[in-house]
C-alpha cells in the first residue's frame, strides 16, 4: 500500500498542491518520494544535501 500511495502522490499531488499555491519546497518534497536508491541521497534538494 506504501508503494501505491508514493506512486499516486508523485504523479497527481503537485498539480493539486500547485492549485492550492504551496510553496516549491514542498512540492520538491513530494518530487523526492519518488527518487530511489543514490540519486535521491545525491539530489541537491534532499534536505541538508551538501555540495
Amino acid at each position: 500500500m506504501r508503494v501505491e500511495l508514493t506512486v499516486w502522490l508523485v504523479h497527481h499531488a503537485p498539480a493539486r498542491l500547485r492549485g492550492l499555491g504551496v510553496s516549491e519546497e514542498l512540492l520538491h518534497r513530494v518530487r523526492l518520494l519518488g527518487v530511489t536508491g543514490l540519486d535521491r541521497w545525491e539530489d541537491p534538494l534532499w534536505p541538508g544535501h551538501r555540495y
